[in-house]
């Protein structure tokens, strides 16, 4: 699909088609699709925990407030963020190493920038900035796939970790519903902001008349 159609065709859908499930093999294509998303280091510290199980889905939408949409849908997949980026800075280095995007000697100090001591808030933002950029490709990897999805932020955190039994050192940074939408219940998009509204020019607050003459 052209990525431009690709764009206008996303959606978040509230309605999907009821007991239709998803095969484990298209998941797995689609996790090895996300893997190719840009992360700080290459460190690409994100996991994945897919729900699909029926009884493990209605407690699922009991930790997300009871959300309607999480009814039809044929699974959510959780996306984690793992907040010690430096987990595997031995095998990032080594690749660095032996593809040429670094030198023996320069080893330590980048050993130092990737693992070196953060503060507990350092290490959440780094985690749910890489995981979230993680999550936008799986979202349109699916709706290029035939699937609809439905990002979701709305859910207890501590209830969803403790019953997915994720470890206290990664973060969830969303959830994602996921299925077939059933499309005779799908609604006008709702309307975007103009450019103008959301565009700056070389600070907050600039107007393009400010800009002169192309960006080279």
């Amino acid at each position: 699909m052209d990525f431009i159609d690709l764009l206008k065709k996303r959606r978040a859908c509230h309605d999907f088609q009821p007991h239709r499930q998803i095969p484990k093999k298209l998941i797995e294509e689609l996790v090895e699709q996300t893997s190719l998303t840009p992360s700080g280091y290459n460190a690409q510290p994100w996991e994945f925990v897919m729900v699909t199980q029926p009884e493990r889905l209605k407690k699922i939408k009991e930790i997300a407030f009871d959300q309607a949409h999480l009814e039809h849908a044929s699974g959510v997949m959780v996306v984690v963020g793992d907040m010690e980026i430096g987990r595997n800075v031995d095998q990032l280095l080594g690749d660095w190493l032996r593809l040429g995007y670094c030198a023996q000697e320069e080893i330590p100090a980048y050993r130092n920038s990737i693992a070196k001591k953060r503060s507990p808030e350092k290490r959440r933002d780094m985690a749910l900035r890489n995981s979230m950029l993680a999550a936008m490709t799986f979202i349109y990897a699916a709706e290029n796939a035939g699937l609809a999805t439905c990002p979701m932020m709305g859910f207890s955190q501590h209830e969803l970790q403790a019953y997915l039994k994720i470890p206290d050192d990664r973060v969830v940074g969303l959830m994602i519903a996921l299925g077939y939408e059933d499309s005779g219940k799908a609604l006008p998009r709702l309307p975007r902001k103009g450019v103008g509204e959301v565009l700056h020019w070389e600070g907050f607050g600039g107007s393009d008349e400010e800009n002169e003459g192309e960006i080279i």
